[in-house]
């Protein structure tokens, strides 16, 4: 059965956060001598991991979106013994550089153009809300989707069944007939199976294995790579 209502992810599904975040974090490395004192391969890899986790502890509601942004870029140069007193002042760079690389995921912004012209879409995307606008604005999303859903004015994070359960009353249809694109396993596959969705799990940017974290219980309905595919598994 075809899709009554579609729902994509945003970051790593239709906007290229990981091209954004790569050039960004090389303009604010090349910025900045603290950071130079360490191989940027090294600086990436740390950085990776101190963010990771700190998403997780805001995930469970252990600290707030403010201390998430501010202890990013402080705990990965306490990590390698480097001068903190700019660590603020390099964290707004880090985010001002970020906004200037957002771009399309490749094929995803005519494939969306011609998805929402036959079938009602929308979008459900973690992150801070004046950020996500921000990418609705540069890719004009509102042009193709309603609702826009960002899951800081929920007040849970996907997977959290409440944001699925708040998208699904804003669909208006049936839980079955709602399909939901998306790149994250945990958030996007196991959170759509959860709230009785389809889903398909674009895997172009991500490394796959790492994304399923071993669960093997759960999969999607459809797996792509290339946009093109989606339209084929849509029939459109």
């Amino acid at each position: 059965m075809k899709p009554s209502f579609i729902y994509f992810d945003l970051d790593n599904t239709l906007l290229d956060h990981i091209s954004a975040e790569g050039k960004a974090q090389h303009s604010t490395y090349d910025h900045y001598q603290e950071l130079q004192q360490v191989p940027i391969d090294q600086w990436l890899k740390q950085y990776q991991v101190v963010n990771h986790l700190l998403w997780e502890s805001y995930q469970r509601d252990e600290i707030d979106r403010y201390e998430l942004q501010s202890a990013r870029f402080r705990n990965t140069m306490e990590k390698f013994e480097l001068d903190t007193a700019r660590s603020e002042e390099i964290g707004k760079y880090y985010m001002n550089s970020y906004r200037e690389y957002w771009t399309w995921v490749d094929g995803a912004q005519s494939v969306l153009k011609l998805v929402s012209s036959k079938v009602k879409s929308g979008i459900i995307t973690n992150g801070f809300k004046e950020t996500q606008e921000l990418k609705f604005d540069k890719l004009n999303i509102k042009d193709y989707c309603n609702p826009l859903l960002i899951t800081e004015e929920i007040g849970k994070l996907k997977p959290h069944p409440i944001v699925f359960d708040e998208a699904t009353e804003k669909a208006g249809v049936p839980r079955e007939e709602i399909l939901y694109v998306g790149d994250s396993f945990s958030s996007d596959i196991v959170g759509g199976k959860n709230a009785g969705w389809k889903t398909a799990w674009f895997t172009a940017l991500i490394d796959k294995e790492a994304s399923r974290n071993g669960n093997t219980d759960v999969s999607a309905d459809f797996e792509f790579e290339d946009f093109e595919d989606l339209l084929n598994y849509l029939d459109l």
